[in-house]
């Protein structure tokens, strides 16, 4: 099957056309992207998504704008969101944090948060403009229907996931703690969100790892060597995904 181009538009936006007005006015760059970067024509074919599991099929207009072939009340395709969604928290790091949200997005991670924990050098980076753009590119190009969130930076002390989740933490160096995989397979609970928590390139301090047994969060290992903390993330989102496409 040929590749359809797909563009994200915000619901709001979709939610102002109607059944008879199915014309959507594209932004600048929206445009440059349409007809510079991919060099659709009057009349190719476009996939528009709302990034809340809603696709519908388009057409480019001579204005440069896109015609819907169905009303927005009636897309061509529609998705619920996954009963269980699988989350990131990951201190921010000096590099790498492009990477890890493109990749986590394509391997199915609903909802990241970005961490200030100890040991975050001073270099590390917080762009949510930017990354928030990151994973609007990764859901066009993955055909994902449902567009990740990106929550506010937040301290480790001060943040907590919405109820009812459940959480891991990611360690190194520690000998009595399960893998990942294992972990899900069972200990893990299907009816709650599941969230796993990525450190910082210094790793954790006493005092963090005091608050993981406080706050029950269960300490697991993710692989038998030391990996950087973007690659932790990726990693981490293989098995999470792997998990829930396999579990009944």
């Amino acid at each position: 099957m040929a590749e359809l181009r797909r563009l994200l538009i915000e619901p709001d936006r979709l939610g102002d056309l109607s059944s008879r007005n199915r014309v959507l006015t594209l932004r600048e760059h929206e445009r440059h992207y349409l007809r510079r970067v991919l060099r659709l024509k009057v009349g190719d074919p476009v996939a528009v998504i709302d990034g809340c599991g809603h696709l519908w099929s388009a057409r480019l207009d001579v204005d440069a704008a896109l015609i819907l072939d169905t009303a927005p009340s009636a897309p061509a395709e529609s998705e619920p969101r996954p009963r269980q969604q699988l989350g990131l928290a990951v201190a921010l790091v000096r590099r790498g944090m492009d990477d890890l949200l493109r990749m986590a997005c394509e391997l199915g991670v609903d909802r990241f948060q970005p961490l200030q924990t100890a040991r975050c050098t001073p270099q590390a980076e917080h762009r949510p403009d930017r990354w928030a753009s990151i994973l609007r590119e990764a859901a066009e190009q993955c055909e994902r229907l449902w567009q990740p969130t990106l929550h506010p930076l937040r301290t480790l002390q001060d943040w907590s996931p919405a109820p009812p989740s459940q959480l891991a933490v990611a360690v190194t160096r520690c000998d009595q703690v399960q893998e990942l995989s294992l972990w899900l397979e069972h200990a893990a609970a299907p009816d709650q969100d599941l969230w796993l928590v990525i450190g910082p390139e210094g790793g954790w301090t006493a005092d963090e790892q005091t608050l993981f047994g406080q706050r029950h969060w269960q300490p697991v290992g993710l692989a038998p060597t030391i990996l950087r903390s973007s690659t932790a993330g990726v990693c981490a989102a293989v098995k999470l995904s792997s998990w829930r496409q396999i579990r009944p």
